[in-house]
């Protein structure tokens, strides 16, 4: 599979980036004090460079892997908080766009900030699509419910479509998990591999690794990660007032600072899951 990629997959984002930029844009103009979505940040209300980063290479990869999916039909990105990649990302392959999450202040920011996005609070009534898209997502679902989620997110890939989805590697954190608490079942390599082989038999399955600048751990963050977030989740749980004051303070001076530049493609690799230190791992899931 790994074939169908380009020399950079990064490199679709170079002539798009201003779309994304003005994606997020949007979404600081609407969104409101009051929300906070507690299963998880989303990306696309912040000026944080290198989770920008990360999510925006993560969503190049999906669209280039996405490239040679035939027949009309929308983009559906599952756990896309409001929306700010997935709009870039729909864009990029010329789809329309289907946004599905749970949370119902996110729903509410994607619909005020892209009017003409479908969103809705589950898969059950959507037809099937050729593509679908769920990044980022299943660390956030208990193990238990892991199976569910993929074969509902199956359930919706229409014949000759593709799943992409992401999730980040934390095996090399220090214990196993990067001590962030909404990440209550991170899985490495081989646990994605088997999860998505073992639940979806009919599919053509791939993992694929993701390396570059944000997709990296050097000695000190593999400890001092797990260790700064385990202390966080700590006082979110003590003081949940406080910690949403910081974090939207946070949010707003981050707002200040000038959009974040194009990844350069040249600093990006994509390959077997086997292969390379990066921590960002892609599962290709292909409905034959």
């Amino acid at each position: 599979m790994t074939d169908r990629l380009a020399d950079s997959p990064v490199a679709v984002l170079e002539d798009s980036w201003p779309v994304l930029v003005a994606a997020q844009a949007r979404l600081h103009e609407v969104r409101e004090k009051t929300h906070r979505n507690f299963d998880g940040g989303d990306a696309g209300h912040q000026w944080d460079h290198g989770l920008v980063l990360r999510h925006a290479v993560n969503y190049a990869v999906a669209v280039d892997l996405a490239r040679d999916v035939p027949g009309a039909g929308p983009v559906v990105d599952v756990g896309a908080g409001a929306g700010g990649f997935s709009v870039w990302a729909a864009a990029a392959l010329g789809r329309p766009l289907v946004i599905v999450d749970q949370d119902a202040g996110h729903r509410d920011l994607a619909g005020r900030a892209f009017p003409d996005v479908a969103v809705h609070a589950s898969t059950t009534d959507l037809d099937p699509v050729p593509v679908v898209l769920a990044m980022e997502v299943v660390e956030h679902i208990a193990r238990a419910r892991q199976p569910e989620f993929l074969r509902a997110l199956a359930d919706v890939v229409a014949p000759g479509g593709v799943l992409v989805l992401s999730t980040p590697d934390e095996s090399r954190y220090w214990g196993g998990w990067s001590g962030y608490p909404p990440h209550v079942a991170p899985l490495d390599a081989a646990g994605l591999a088997e999860l998505l082989q073992a639940e979806l038999r009919d599919f053509e399955v791939e993992v694929l690794r993701i390396a570059g600048p944000g997709f990296g751990l050097s000695p000190l963050a593999r400890v001092a990660v797990p260790v700064a977030n385990r202390a966080w989740g700590l006082l979110e749980a003590a003081a949940p007032r406080l910690t949403h004051e910081m974090a939207y303070r946070v949010n707003q001076l981050g707002k200040r600072r000038p959009p974040p530049p194009p990844p350069t493609p040249t600093d990006f690799a994509v390959a077997n899951a086997s292969e390379g230190e990066g921590t960002g791992l892609v599962g290709v899931v292909r409905r034959r």
